[in-house]
């Protein structure tokens, strides 16, 4: 692990939910990408980064409304112009695992990847 990890805490309200009542997927998805930003931008201040791809996403439990979870990130890896980052997230409320995945973000400048520094 490069860095330190990355902590953000949300309460699970209505607009979260999708139609069967839990946590929509979506919403994971956005979080989890402004997770591996922040962790890849405060690691590599200099860089531009843009999310290349994201690894298989596991969502491994359902998160309730009222639910609280927390969503952790952090760079395992570094290449020469990108990083990998893990995401995960856990129900703070019920202590269950909730979501992984990772993230490869690429340092650009003018549609070009250019090495971190």
């Amino acid at each position: 692990m490069l860095g330190l990890p990355h902590e953000k805490t949300v309460l699970i309200r209505p607009e979260f939910l999708n139609h069967a009542g839990t946590l929509f997927g979506g919403n994971m998805m956005m979080w989890a990408d402004d997770m591996a930003y922040n962790a890849a931008t405060l690691l590599f201040p200099s860089a531009t980064f843009v999310t290349k791809l994201f690894g298989p996403i596991d969502f491994t439990t359902p998160v309730a409304l009222g639910h609280i979870i927390k969503i952790y990130s952090h760079v395992e890896s570094r290449g020469n112009t990108s990083c990998k980052v893990q995401v995960w997230a856990i129900n703070a409320t019920t202590g269950a695992d909730v979501f992984s995945t990772y993230a490869i973000m690429v340092n650009v400048r003018d549609q070009q990847k250019i090495p971190l520094t």
